[in-house]
């Protein structure tokens, strides 16, 4: 992955362009449910629509759009197995919220739509991380960056 990463760079550099502008994008990674609504390239998606599976986060975040929801905090979740756990129970309909996860390590994807969740809604980030070095790991990529 860094080394991919450093050739996007560089080729971006050598065109004169940004990265996004090359379309080289991730699979998607991440996955949503909850009390948000969103416009992805035109088409509106309701979170809580979205079963337990929850939707895919774009890995484009240019095309998410007209965020909003009544969700009081988003709650940031490491495990697949708690995320689902919690969209199959409905949490969110208990305690408005949007549950939000990278499935581990999270991509770029994902916390580039965390932080537009977050800044739109204007709302806390809560999370549920395992209390060991890995989990405190994913806990400072989402809080820094992976570099």
């Amino acid at each position: 992955q860094t080394e991919s990463d450093d050739v996007l760079d560089d080729v971006a550099c050598m065109v004169g362009c940004t990265r996004s502008s090359l379309n080289v994008v991730a699979a998607e990674k991440g996955i949503v449910v909850g009390r948000v609504i969103f416009e992805d390239d035109g088409d509106t998606i309701d979170c809580t629509k979205m079963g337990v599976g929850g939707k895919a986060i774009p890995p484009s975040i240019d095309r998410v759009t007209n965020v909003r929801g009544d969700a009081q905090f988003i709650l940031l979740i490491e495990k697949d197995a708690a995320f689902m756990r919690l969209a199959e129970d409905r949490f969110y309909n208990e305690y408005p919220c949007v549950i939000i996860s990278g499935k581990g390590q999270p991509d770029v994807a994902t916390r580039l739509f965390l932080n537009k969740v977050r800044s739109s809604l204007n709302i806390p980030i809560l999370g549920l991380f395992d209390a060991d070095p890995y989990g405190l790991k994913i806990l400072s990529v989402y809080m820094k960056g992976s570099k």
